[in-house]
């Protein structure tokens, strides 16, 4: 799937990423309402649990390339499955939140943004190539599950929608070890 260099170049960018966790995921929306502003519209006016959310799912995605490639071979339960939990966010992103699928084009380029500024020198055309090659991946794993939605016509609510695909986020997190603490990300006191 990806070559040695590829992983070895985006979980070695993501190393530096992680100290800088709150301030990446607030540059990342800054750029990507700079880009579209009308996107704003899409999220809460608290965005701290959104930007929770994108580096906890980002940091799943970076782990799961560390997986052996026996481990990619193994039966996994789909609440563990990384292709599922992708297959189904780019559902909920269709289903719930109505994301257009060009969006997707412009989230990488937040995303790039985001990282060759958060990382400077560290970014180099390898890194920036790699993130762009894993982003690409997903993002079109994201749009085959959106592409479901119009075939699917037992939609779930969109609460239960939400609230599956966050217990099969946190689940996978657990078992890859990423928690908000190891990220650096802090909980909401309310």
């Amino acid at each position: 799937m990806f070559s040695d260099e590829t992983k070895q170049a985006i979980l070695g960018s993501w190393r530096l990423v992680v100290p800088i966790a709150e301030t990446a995921a607030d540059l990342f929306y800054r750029r990507l309402f700079e880009l579209r502003p009308e996107y704003r519209t899409l999220f809460p006016d608290d965005m701290s649990g959104q930007k929770r959310k994108l580096i906890k799912m980002l940091a799943f995605v970076v782990k799961s390339l560390d997986w052996l490639d026996d481990d990619w071979q193994a039966s996994v339960a789909p609440e563990e499955d990384l292709m599922l939990v992708v297959l189904a966010m780019g559902r909920r992103h269709s289903a719930l939140y109505r994301v257009p699928d060009e969006s997707y084009a412009v989230v990488g380029e937040a995303l790039v943004w985001t990282l060759d500024y958060g990382l400077g020198d560290a970014f180099t055309p390898q890194v920036r190539k790699a993130w762009i090659e894993l982003y690409t991946l997903v993002a079109q794993a994201m749009r085959m599950g959106g592409a479901t939605v119009e075939r699917d016509t037992d939609l779930v609510s969109a609460d239960d929608a939400q609230r599956q695909g966050e217990i099969a986020l946190v689940s996978q997190q657990a078992e890859v070890g990423i928690d908000e603490a190891r990220l650096g990300m802090r909980e909401d006191v309310s």
